[in-house]
């Protein structure tokens, strides 16, 4: 089987964690004997102007090329798709990265649900009810991000082996959405008014990606305060590594985390209450995670399984 993966979200040498999930997508179907090649939009680093010059770099190389499935990541490289003409005479499958709403808002949802076989979605929103749609979050490489000692990773990083360290992160820079604003002021309430004592901050920006499973073990706690998300990897990434988590109510978090003790997910974007549930993770004794990774089928493997399975199913209608 041979797939064509256009993506505007895929890492360079100036920002080697920009759309890491992509390419760690990507390179789980090669368990599945698939053969990918990769389409990339690089508008990033070269401006806006790269998305028109791929509607005709992308329709001469469709010309040039054949290929089984086409599957475009992120609702602005499948409009590239349809406006290079591709989109007519292929088998193509599309993967949003946050909610329809917030990738090109209901309009675009409904023009790409025109023209793409399927459309997958890393959390429950409205969409989800469509035919076409398919809830399918990002796995988590569970080989990569795996337990360890606290103590070692946080020697390996020079990190204080008394504090206790809790994670932000935002892959390339700190977008607004991310909400570092709430984040500081959940550290502010957990050291004034509940007096922890050993409380620092980790926040996480193009860190690394060898380094990650170490910030992440190292780290008593991984507190999400984003106004919105899809599927939120590094959710999945604490999981993964024993890592407990409180959330904000975006995305998926209560899919990934909600019957997972230790794990708090608040009512509210309030920081007073994300505080109250983060002291309360930090008391929680005996934190276990990583099997409901398995049990959900979210590793990556699992997850690259369900993906070929939906192209193998949509080749085969024909």
């Amino acid at each position: 089987m041979k797939i064509l993966h256009v993506t505007n979200n895929y890492p360079t040498l100036k920002y080697p964690v920009f759309g890491i999930f992509v390419k760690e997508q990507i390179e789980s179907l090669q368990s599945q004997r698939a053969e990918t090649e990769v389409f990339f939009i690089n508008g990033k680093e070269r401006g806006k102007s790269q998305y028109f010059k791929a509607i005709f770099n992308l329709r001469r190389h469709l010309k040039r090329n054949k290929y089984d499935v086409i599957h475009c990541h992120h609702s602005f490289s499948a409009l590239i798709l349809v406006l290079s003409g591709g989109a007519f005479n292929s088998k193509c499958v599309m993967s949003y990265q946050n909610t329809p709403v917030k990738e090109g808002g209901a309009l675009l949802f409904k023009l790409l649900n025109a023209f793409f076989d399927v459309i997958i979605l890393k959390n429950k929103s409205p969409e989800i009810i469509h035919e076409k749609t398919v809830y399918l979050p990002n796995g988590v490489n569970t080989e990569f991000f795996t337990p360890n000692d606290r103590l070692i990773c946080k020697d390996k990083l020079g990190l204080d082996r008394q504090k206790r360290y809790i994670l932000f992160f935002s892959s390339n820079n700190i977008r607004p959405q991310k909400r570092i604003d709430r984040f500081n002021q959940v550290i502010e309430i957990l050291n004034n008014q509940f007096q922890f004592k050993n409380i620092e901050p980790l926040i996480l920006t193009n860190t690394r990606r060898d380094l990650m499973p170490y910030y992440i073990v190292a780290s008593d706690l991984h507190v999400l305060t984003s106004d919105f998300e899809g599927s939120p990897n590094s959710v999945k990434e604490c999981l993964a590594c024993n890592t407990p988590v409180v959330s904000t109510p975006v995305g998926n978090v209560k899919e990934l985390m909600s019957d997972i003790a230790g794990c708090f997910i608040s009512s509210t974007f309030e920081a007073d209450e994300l505080a109250i549930l983060s002291r309360d993770a930090l008391e929680f004794n005996g934190f276990s995670s990583r099997e409901k990774i398995f049990e959900k089928g979210l590793d990556i493997f699992s997850v690259a399984q369900q993906l070929m399975c939906i192209y193998k199913k949509l080749i085969n209608k024909g």
